[in-house]
């Protein structure tokens, strides 16, 4: 069973093109590191939010999908004590977003007897 953690934000004004190239340096970051710094990660995934019409809505979202919650869990008091964290918070994109508009939010799968896989 996985366990999702879903980041949403809004670009901070005059940073598009500073946002747009930090998240390709951070998934290349990320990338390169993952087996020593991201072990829990399943995946990521990295969306713009748009409209029923497709307009976009001005949201980026961001999933990490991680095994286990307690995984999250130890990945993120890990990440507190490690060296080379700092290193990755350099290629963090936070910066370039506007700060009121980020929020966080998991999401535990349900009944996934049910679930399709086509």
């Amino acid at each position: 069973m996985s366990f999702i953690e879903v980041e949403s934000w809004q670009i901070g004004a005059g940073n598009e093109e500073a946002h747009h190239e930090s998240i390709r340096r951070w998934f290349a970051y990320v990338r390169e590191h993952h087996a020593e710094m991201f072990a829990e990660w399943k995946s990521t995934h990295y969306f713009r939010q748009l409209d029923a019409e497709g307009q976009p809505s001005g949201r980026y979202i961001m999933m990490f999908e991680f095994s286990t919650r307690e995984g999250r869990d130890a990945y993120k008091v890990r990440r507190r004590t490690l060296d080379s964290y700092a290193h990755y918070r350099n290629d963090d994109p936070y910066h370039l977003f506007q700060a009121d508009s980020i929020r966080t939010e998991y999401w535990e799968p349900q009944e996934q007897q049910l679930w399709f896989d086509f």
